[in-house]
């Protein structure tokens, strides 16, 4: 499973969009990695190779940030590796927030191999990945920014309820936050329950 934003907005954003999910593919179906720090190392490579990427000055920086999830029912257990996204896990009250690598997936000035994340999975317990838009969107009474903690808590108080009802709260609130103002970033956010 793999959340991506993809830097840059129309014809460029479409661009990077089409040469991740094509080097997805290839790297999962073809090569057959499925460690999700392989995965992402391995797309990492590719895109910089796809797009030229040199690292000099004046050279489009464009690139994604990810979210990939390994999830193994039989084994119960999740395997994650980000590139800035992270991934919220809620067992009953204990709340697991995993950070990705703070790195993109394109060229960059410090680059490391992503880490490797294994999660230990019971039955009811959630699973949240997102990018930064929702928590970056401008709103409220003081014209601020919905920020990463506010979005854990809005999850947190509405964990009991169906997936389907959590997709509500979280829609309703992001446009009540919003209010009149421009969205500023495209939104997106996945929930699953073991």
């Amino acid at each position: 499973l793999a959340l991506a934003d993809c830097t840059g907005h129309g014809v460029p954003g479409a661009f990077m969009s089409m040469v991740g999910n094509a080097l997805l593919r290839e790297i999962v179906l073809e090569k057959e990695i499925t460690e999700p720090a392989k995965i992402l190392n391995t797309l990492r490579k590719g895109v910089i190779d796809a797009l030229h990427q040199s690292g000099k000055i004046g050279e489009a920086q464009d690139g994604m940030d990810i979210s990939l999830c390994m999830i193994d029912y039989q084994n119960q257990v999740v395997e994650f590796a980000g590139a800035f996204n992270s991934l919220l896990h809620i067992r009953q009250e204990a709340v697991n927030i995993i950070k990705g690598d703070k790195q993109p997936i394109g060229i960059y000035p410090k680059t490391k191999d992503f880490t490797n994340h294994r999660i230990e999975i019971q039955q009811d317990d959630l699973i949240y990945l997102f990018t930064d838009g929702y928590q970056d969107q401008f709103g409220g009474e003081d014209d601020q920014k919905f920020t990463s903690k506010r979005l854990r808590n809005l999850i947190l108080d509405n964990k009991e309820h169906s997936m389907q009802s959590q997709h509500e709260t979280l829609k309703q609130n992001f446009l009540t936050w919003k209010g009149s103002q421009q969205q500023i970033d495209d939104v997106s956010l996945i929930g699953f329950k073991i």
